[in-house]
Formats: structure tokens, sequence, C-alpha cells
């Protein structure tokens, strides 16, 4: 049974490299892996700038973004089927992730998990509590690699 993951990476290729090397250890070869980045409102217009890629759509954005290509290179090495996937979040990080794992019918979530304190988290909100929270579909949180 073929089935598409979703992994929402930030724009650092160490984390995305765990997040990626993970689901490859776990999911099928020909797996659907799509790789999301969501923009902010300033990230998609300094990213065209920076590129030269004034025409270019989200998807392509995301695909030159360092953790994309990071888990990109990982997910493939694996034999799964890759597509790189940007949105732009228009209020919360959170949400704009659940909305693709919606759009692209995900039948499962792979997130980077960062250590904080259970005060950092009330202070600050936690993209991955609310994902976790409120997705549709099962979540797997990465836990940061101890150093």
């Amino acid at each position: 049974m073929e089935s598409t993951v979703l992994l929402p990476v930030k724009n650092h290729a160490p984390w995305a490299r765990d997040v990626a090397e993970i689901v490859t250890d776990v999911e099928d070869e020909g797996t659907e892996a799509v790789v999301l980045h969501v923009f902010d409102r300033e990230e998609v217009e300094s990213t065209r700038e920076n590129l030269d890629a004034e025409g270019a759509s989200m998807d392509d954005l995301a695909s030159r973004k360092a953790g994309v290509g990071a888990a990109t290179e990982v997910l493939t090495d694996g034999g799964l089927d890759v597509t790189p996937h940007g949105v732009r979040e228009d209020d919360r990080t959170a949400d704009a992730i659940l909305d693709a794992a919606e759009s692209v019918d995900a039948d499962r979530l792979y997130l980077y998990g960062r250590k904080r304190s259970p005060a950092g988290k009330a202070v600050f909100g936690s993209v991955v509590q609310r994902v976790v929270l409120n997705a549709s579909v099962p979540v797997t949180v990465v836990p940061a690699r101890a150093t």
C-alpha cells in the first residue's frame, strides 16, 4: 500500500537530516515523502531576491532551501519518492503544517522536536505541540540528538 508522509523542515540541514533518516528507517521504499518548508511573509520575497528567482513557485523556492535539500538527499538515497513543497504562513506555522498535511493527503507526519522546558513552551508556544494536538493523522516527533 502506497502512502504519503509529510516532513516539515526548518532551513537547518542537520535537523532535516535527522528527521529524514528516521523516515527512511521506518517507511517502505516507494513511500511518497513530501518535504515541507513553511515560509513567513518576508522570507518569500527575500528568497526570491537572493536566488534571483522572481517567478519561481513556492515549491521551487522550497526545493532551494538547505533543510529541504538535505532531507531530500537522505530520503532519495533511502528509496523514497520525494516532492518538495512550499507554503506561506498566514498566521501560525502549525496551522500551515496542518493545512499542508490535509492538502497533500498525508497519512503520517514527522516533526523534529527541540528540547524546551515546560515554561519555554508555555511562554513561546510550541509548533510541535499544536500539530500533535490538532493533527488528524499520526505524528512522530523525532527528538533532538543528545550532544
